[in-house]
């Protein structure tokens, strides 16, 4: 096996921070859009597990994520445009990921945050991957979207873009914790594992609060992304924590997965986990989703 630190140099100078675990026959390649307020390396024990399989694992820190992201800048995509360069950065992932292993099948894992930031991707570049998994997401409920980002607007205005809201915290995430009391964390609804839930908690770059200007890029994306411009051959698999608070323990997910099939999408699979929480590669039954993971990458060969 292979593990190779690389940073890719952008057109606006920023240098993408890329992680590749490559086994020494690769038969197919995962490519990982990680979450909100956490960064790549965490998922390496399933990137480990994955290469004894043949599958290549790609990742990268997303801007404003991550141990090479300046403190002052956790939190924070980019001055301007900044949901569009967290795209072309995917993309400069995925050609790499081309140059290096020519000719291999690719799946597009998007995780949370990285699962709409898939969305988009796959919006504006309609051939250039095989598999897309979008795990633990919800569909763009666009009116309430509208009116969040209006809100940060305003906040943009009174605070700056580089505050920190606390409100903006709360009013996105400060329900999703309800459902499990008694609390031990305010990060329950992350896992069942508290071993891993722990490990968040104490992780310096994991689940700090969101720069102003980052919930304006990702409102602002969330309401660009339309399924009915997705490709339509492409095949889809939603996987989700039956007990997921962004999905709606269920019912979001559920309703995402009903708009792709009235959109003609090539829906293949769609699987929620009983008792399952937000992060399903920490979950207590972590090595299913592993194996349901693997079992998807796999198949793309057989797809494309």
């Amino acid at each position: 096996m292979q593990y190779i630190e690389e940073f890719l140099r952008t057109e606006d100078q920023h240098d993408i921070p890329l992680r590749l675990w490559r086994p020494k026959n690769v038969s197919q390649i995962l490519v990982i859009a990680h979450g909100m307020a956490e960064y790549c390396e965490r998922y390496s024990a399933m990137a480990e597990w994955l290469i004894e399989y043949n599958i290549a694992v790609v990742a990268l820190n997303h801007r404003g994520h991550g141990m090479d992201c300046h403190e002052g800048d956790l939190g924070f995509f980019a001055e301007s445009h900044g949901w569009q360069k967290v795209l072309d950065d995917l993309d400069a992932v995925i050609r790499y990921t081309k140059s290096e292993m020519k000719g291999i099948p690719i799946t597009l894992l998007g995780h949370s945050m990285g699962s709409f930031i898939a969305q988009s991707y796959i919006q504006q570049h309609t051939k250039a991957v095989d598999n897309l998994i979008l795990m633990s997401t919800n569909g763009i409920k666009y009116g309430q979207i509208k009116v969040a980002k209006a809100i940060v607007g305003l906040l943009k205005l009174i605070q700056g873009p580089k505050a920190r809201s606390k409100f903006l915290d709360k009013m996105s995430f400060g329900s999703f914790n309800s459902h499990f009391k008694p609390n031990r964390s305010d990060f329950d609804w992350l896992s069942r594992d508290n071993a891993h839930v722990d490990a968040y908690v104490n992780d310096p770059y994991c689940g700090f609060l969101c720069t102003n200007q980052m919930w304006w890029d990702l409102l602002g994306g969330f309401i660009s992304i339309d399924i009915h411009k997705w490709p339509k051959q492409l095949p889809l698999y939603l996987l989700s924590g039956a007990d997921d608070p962004l999905g709606e323990r269920g019912k979001g997910i559920t309703r995402l997965k009903n708009n792709i099939q009235s959109a003609g999408l090539n829906l293949i699979d769609f699987k929620l986990y009983p008792g399952a929480r937000h992060e399903l590669v920490n979950e207590t039954n972590a090595l299913e989703v592993w194996e349901d993971i693997k079992n998807i990458v796999q198949q793309s060969a057989k797809v494309t």
